[in-house]
This record gives C-alpha cells, structure tokens and sequence, in this order.
C-alpha cells in the first residue's frame, strides 16, 4: 500500500534538500535567521507545529534565505488542514444587513415630513391677510366700495360703518364708528 505525503512531508523534504545544497550548516542558519536550532530540527522532520505566527515567519525567512522559489506557507497551511482535518470554509460574499440603515432612513423620513409641514405653515402665515374686517351690520363700505368681510394687507383704507377687526392672531376688537381710517404698516 503506498501513501501519499502529506503536504509537510513535501515541505520538510523541499527544506532538506535546499540546507543541504546550501553548503550551511543547520547551526549557521539557526544563527543567521534568529530561528532556534531545535526548531529548524523540528521543521527537516515534518513537524511544523506551533503557533502559526511563528512558523510563517520562519518559512518567510527560510525561503529569502535559501533562495526557495516553492511557496512554502501554501504547503504549511495545506499541512494545517491535513493534520488538523480543517475543512475548507468557503468565503461568502457579505450579506448587506439593512437593519443599520433603519435609523438614518426614519430620521431622514422624519425630517422630510416636518419640513414639508413647517414650509406649508410659512405659506398659511405668509398668505394670510394681516387684518379681517366684518361688518356688523349687512355690510361696510370700504374706499366706496360695500362688502361684508374683507382681507386687509398693508394700506390706508377709509371704512364707513360699524365692524369687527381680527388680526393676524385672531384677536377681534369692536369699532363702533360710522366713519374711520384703517391704517395697516409694518414698524421696527
């Protein structure tokens, strides 16, 4: 029955041979590389356990050192899922989560509508006349014109006639004169 090597037979095999064309001495490069020579024993062996930092690191600086063209963390990380029977996870694409976005948007919806409502009482204010005058009788002469109720802006107007004024802010005052001058200004 012939076995197949595992992935850091491969790995340890690729190490032995390239220290031994070296023409180094497992001490040399222990010195050289700051890697324990216990550990590069450990590595010419197949044994590559140990924090994953640590050896990638050490098969970084033993493949610039040794001129390696092999990717050698590809075989360590092979190895890893070999020996530890990791199976391979499959990267997902991201699911995008709405559910941070349910906040701004509200706000944002929010604001929308108390701006659209603010801009509507603007138009009320602004369109609506500064003074109403209603006649208490059938009707009042305004500027020889009868009417009985009418919007007053800025302006002198000459009434003939009993009326009610309600201003701006729905306040009514009585006047009770036959003939009088309605004077409407703005003032600072």
């Amino acid at each position: 029955m012939i076995m197949e090597k595992t992935s850091w037979e491969i790995l340890s095999e690729i190490l032995k041979k390239e220290v031994e064309s070296s023409n180094y001495s497992l001490l040399h490069i222990s010195i050289s590389l700051g890697i324990d020579k216990t550990t590069l024993d450990r590595y010419l062996s197949a044994d590559f356990s140990g924090p994953e930092i640590y050896v990638k690191n050490h098969l970084a600086k033993l493949k610039s050192y040794l001129n390696i063209e092999e990717d050698l963390y590809k075989l360590y990380k092979e190895g890893v899922k070999e020996v530890y029977n990791e199976p391979e996870i499959e990267k997902k694409p991201k699911e995008r989560k709405y559910e941070g976005y349910l906040v701004p948007v509200l706000l944002l919806l929010i604001s929308i509508l108390v701006f659209v409502v603010s801009l509507n009482l603007f138009f009320k204010v602004f369109n609506a006349p500064i003074l109403k005058l209603r006649a208490l009788d059938e009707y009042i002469m305004i500027d020889n014109k009868k009417v009985r109720e009418v919007e007053l802006d800025v302006g002198v107007y000459n009434v003939s006639g009993p009326g009610i004024l309600e201003t701006i802010d729905k306040q009514l005052k009585r006047i009770l004169m036959d003939n009088y001058q309605v004077v409407i200004k703005w003032e600072k």
